[in-house]
């Protein structure tokens, strides 16, 4: 029974951690997306580096949790047997356990709406800046001036854009 305890503490030990690493990393999903309204690109460089970090650390964290699922119960496949698992519990602990896995399954589901948010936008403002730069070379008959009025070299590899587009 205090393994059983034990277990039960560790697994509810495990989801508050990633409910915490969820919170955080919906915090730094929120200031990337500021960072590129802003343009703020050496700020952006940084918190994608966090979220990397996160991303890892939550790996590691799901992986413990199912560790300790099969320490539970180890004749369950507890990669999609989650409530299978928590039904072996008491009452109060399985009341506990599915609180907290039910409010770490909606910050992955709010996490994973953001990025899909992030990367909508981030796509459409690529389609936008192709589509004005399609325009405007097109316009010039595929060549590229410098801000002297002299023709560039044809093999430009870099253009920089007014921030008043």
């Amino acid at each position: 029974m205090n393994t059983s305890k034990n277990l039960v503490g560790k697994l509810e030990s495990v989801l508050e951690k990633q409910i915490t690493l969820l919170t955080d990393l919906y915090a730094c999903q929120k200031r990337m997306y500021e960072s590129v309204l802003v343009r703020d690109w050496e700020q952006l460089q940084k918190e994608l580096a966090v979220s990397a970090g996160m991303a890892e650390t939550f790996k590691h964290l799901d992986d413990s949790r199912l560790a300790v699922l099969r320490d539970i119960a180890p004749h369950i496949e507890v990669e999609n047997g989650f409530y299978r698992v928590t039904a072996l519990l008491g009452e109060a602990d399985k009341t506990v356990i599915n609180s907290r896995y039910r409010e770490m399954k909606r910050l992955l589901l709010l996490s994973k709406s953001e990025n899909d948010v992030f990367t909508t936008y981030i796509t459409n403002a690529k389609t936008l800046l192709a589509g004005m730069l399609d325009t405007v070379i097109s316009g010039r008959k595929s060549k590229i001036y410098t801000r002297n009025g002299a023709l560039a070299s044809t093999n430009v590899e870099s253009v920089v854009l007014n921030r008043s587009f």
